[in-house]
């Protein structure tokens, strides 16, 4: 069995996996190249192109796993919502600031879903059996920050007003947790093997106001996708919160690079796996610095069989491939206990 899949069973394998978050994309010359001629939404219309993008990280890093090349926002697009991409990211021009009697949207409808992203799921599965592929969605309130405030939510300040005071809150809430189900269901029939959650902003959060608004919530997408395949749950700044991961139970918590992960695989259930953590501006500064960092990260890690190596967050887009290749071959050296 491949070393990826193995880990996220908990099952016996030769070396510690190890991929990235954002390992498809803006700081691969290959894709640089791609993106001279298409923008996001083509890319992600055509399969052939998304698919060429999903495994040029796999070729060029020897990573142990591919993630389907999308973007977290685009499925609100089957939901009503109208959505532009400026230098800053995604701008939802009928998000709630500008529509709060949310006029025009409605329950996800996957027959209104424009990308080919299933096609692209198949493509890859047909061209290389051989390799594991994560398919993923927006984390609950990451979503729902860029709907509510119609653009990147820092702190998630704007967010925290309609969550604090506003009776559309929940009704939102609950057609973000219905569209996060379906749309990780339907990578799951299109042939991934795992599924990852990018909940970039919970950390922006209180335990108190994660355990009040959101956990019953999450535990239910988890719940739904758990058994079908393997669950990943990432969010920044989960530190305060990794006690109440145990309730959620995903298969991998993927921890930033805030954390410890010897204290962090103290708190959680042994059953409860653990990704990550190298600081990404770390790795973005010099490949010495990346592989010091990693050789702790490893040892801090030693004993556990269900560990996959990983960066605390996105590969940004300064960063060198040959630093990531090298980190790759770093991890694979390591003994796993």
């Amino acid at each position: 069995m491949n070393n990826f899949l193995a880990a996220l069973h908990g099952e016996t394998h030769d070396t510690i996996p190890v991929w990235f978050m954002r390992q498809a994309g803006r700081y691969l010359t290959e894709y640089q190249e791609i993106r001279k001629n298409y923008n996001i939404r083509e890319m992600c219309m055509d399969p052939e192109i998304t698919e060429k993008i999903t495994y040029l990280p796999v070729a060029r890093l020897n990573v142990d796993t591919a993630i389907i090349f999308a973007d977290i926002i685009l499925p609100l697009e089957a939901m009503g919502y109208s959505i532009d991409f400026n230098s800053n990211g995604p701008v939802i021009q009928n998000g709630y600031r500008n529509n709060r009697e949310l006029h025009g949207i409605h329950e996800f409808d996957e027959n209104a879903l424009k990308y080919r992203t299933m096609d692209a799921i198949r493509l890859f599965r047909e061209k290389h059996p051989e390799t594991p592929l994560i398919g993923f969605s927006g984390g609950l309130i990451t979503v729902l920050s860029y709907l509510i405030s119609g653009t990147s939510d820092n702190n998630l300040v704007y967010t925290k007003n309609i969550m604090l005071g506003n009776n559309n809150f929940t009704e939102m809430k609950n057609m973000i947790k219905n569209m996060i189900i379906k749309y990780l269901k339907m990578q799951i029939s299109a042939g991934v093997d795992a599924v990852q959650i990018f909940d970039s902003w919970l950390g922006s959060l209180s335990p108190y106001m994660f355990e009040k608004y959101l956990k019953k919530d999450i535990i239910e997408i988890v719940n739904e996708i758990k058994g079908k395949t393997p669950l990943i749950y990432f969010a920044t700044g989960n530190s305060g919160m990794i006690e109440q991961f145990n309730g959620i139970n995903p298969d991998i918590l993927s921890l930033d690079w805030r954390v410890d992960i010897k204290q962090a695989g103290k708190i959680l259930k042994p059953e409860i796996g653990i990704q990550g953590n190298l600081d990404p501006y770390v790795a973005s500064y010099s490949t010495g610095a990346a592989v010091q960092e990693t050789k702790f990260i490893l040892h801090q890690a030693a004993g556990m069989n269900n560990y996959i190596f990983n960066l605390g967050h996105g590969v940004l887009p300064e960063t060198s491939p040959d630093t990531l290749k090298e980190i790759v071959e770093t991890v694979h050296k390591h003994s796993i206990f």
